[in-house]
């Protein structure tokens, strides 16, 4: 897989590393909470993207110009995106699914192409920046992939616990399900995609479609359990296509090794 910048998490780098996380955490939640319908996600993405990179400069002492590349907004592998739309053109097979099941009819909401580029931003640029962007790329360095991922997972869950107040607790277990499965998947579209946002930001803003979609009152419940589970599902189909098909310029065996 592509060589990840030398930015271990171990000693001294923890308090670096908490505050670099929780400011940016910061700016997309308070960010998210004045507007979660994507209809200003272009500003949120701006803000989150604009944060991460002072965060980078300031804490990290990276170039700017570097530091745009290093948090996930570099050229992206073009077989690693083409994968990340397939699985989100699955993933939108739920709408028609509810409809069979339920016999509902789901319909797309007024100027939904402008909330769905705002969702992309926002849903989908936005979060992947700070979650894999930031959180997994300094996690990353020095470990094996799957403990990455292990150590990035409590940060989502604990994330999510708000959706409690909001939404209820069944919803909230749920998303932080989902948040903590796909977080898999996702890494190793972030990595197999030159270590750029873009392929998890498809399948991210596939999962959180939703918010274009007027689903009735009848189907919501049945709608929700399938959403739960194909974005479950469906996501983790990237996993069976090897590294070796994804990738444009092969690391040596042993740079391989620190991302299994």
């Amino acid at each position: 897989m592509p060589n990840l910048p030398d930015t271990r998490v171990a000693g001294r780098s923890w308090p670096r590393f908490l505050i670099g996380f929780a400011v940016l955490w910061g700016v997309l939640a308070g960010l998210g909470e004045i507007d979660a319908t994507g209809r200003w996600g272009l500003v949120i993405l701006a803000a989150v993207a604009t944060t991460a990179v002072v965060v980078e400069v300031l804490i990290y002492k990276t170039p700017a110009r570097e530091a745009v590349r290093d948090v996930g907004l570099g050229r992206p592998n073009p077989r690693a995106v083409g994968l990340a739309a397939a699985v989100s053109l699955l993933i939108l097979l739920v709408y028609p699914l509810t409809s069979a099941v339920t016999g509902a009819q789901i319909q797309l909401v007024p100027n939904w192409p402008w909330i769905l580029l705002g969702i992309f931003a926002f849903n989908g640029l936005a979060e992947e920046i700070v979650w894999r962007g930031f959180a997994f790329r300094r996690l990353s360095a020095g470990r094996p992939f799957r403990t990455a991922v292990l150590l990035t997972m409590p940060l989502i869950a604990a994330a999510h616990i708000p959706i409690v107040v909001n939404n209820g607790v069944v919803v909230a277990i749920g998303a932080m399900l989902v948040a903590a499965v796909t977080s898999i998947p996702f890494s190793y579209l972030y990595v197999t995609g030159r270590c750029t946002v873009w392929a998890p930001a498809l399948v991210h803003t596939a999962i959180d479609s939703f918010k274009i979609m007027v689903i009735p009152g009848a189907a919501v419940t049945t709608f929700s359990m399938l959403l739960i589970a194909v974005s479950i599902a469906v996501p983790l189909l990237a996993l069976t296509v090897p590294r070796r098909v994804l990738e444009d310029n092969p690391a040596p065996a042993t740079d391989k090794e620190s991302v299994r």
